[in-house]
């Protein structure tokens, strides 16, 4: 038997949320889009600077990077890339700059604390530089490139010992590489070890690098004569 009684769907009042909710709906593919044409337009934008970048174009390669990080300025390649494009231009202070922020953005890559430190050097603030390197070789002690920049800069210190001690650390992670004997040498003659830097400076020679025969015959062959 079917009860007699009228079962009434009740109606749900139009509140201020539901009107909200409908509209978030509504406009909610509009967003979603228009957050992909962005996340493409920063790539467009970034190949397009690239390309001015290998064409030497620094200054519109940079102009490009910019806009690439207006839209997605949390991605380290477009400031490494527009870091790299004022070091070409010789904009020291400014690549520093884009070069830190990829260093805070990735901590463990030793390449941002080098740049650095070679922008520092090249700005003549040898403190920074060599504090730069030194965290390059902390993060990375396995690249002999690192311990020969810091090397030469120490060097250019007057800090001899120390470039010696970084050019031993590169030889002994590089052994074939003529240059590091050749300059270890001419650091070991600034201590006035000579026969020391005849050896490294033979040994330079044995591993093809030419430019330390001239050392030999001035200094090495005519003293023994």
């Amino acid at each position: 038997m079917r009860p007699t009684h009228k079962c009434l769907i009740p109606k749900q009042p139009k509140s201020k949320n539901m009107k909200m909710s409908l509209i978030t709906l509504l406009l909610f593919p509009f967003f979603y889009l228009n957050a992909q044409v962005n996340a493409y337009e920063d790539v467009g934008l970034y190949n397009k600077g690239k390309e001015y970048f290998d064409n030497g174009n620094y200054e519109m390669a940079i102009d490009y990077f910019t806009k690439a990080l207006t839209f997605n300025h949390g991605n380290s390649i477009y400031y490494y890339q527009r870091g790299i494009s004022y070091f070409k231009m010789e904009k020291f202070d400014l690549a520093v700059s884009d070069f830190k922020h990829c260093y805070e953005m990735l901590p463990d890559e030793s390449e941002y604390p080098y740049l650095i430190g070679i922008c520092f050097e090249k700005l003549g603030n040898f403190e920074q530089s060599l504090e730069n390197y030194t965290k390059a070789i902390e993060i990375f002690p396995s690249d002999y490139n690192y311990y020969k920049r810091r090397a030469s800069l120490c060097y250019k210190m007057q800090n001899y010992q120390k470039a010696i001690d970084d050019y031993n650390s590169a030889i002994t992670l590089s052994p074939n590489d003529g240059s590091s004997y050749y300059y270890r040498g001419v650091a070991k003659y600034k201590l006035n070890n000579k026969e020391g830097a005849c050896i490294d400076w033979n040994s330079a020679v044995a591993n093809s690098f030419k430019e330390a025969s001239e050392y030999i015959e001035k200094i090495c062959i005519k003293t023994t004569n």
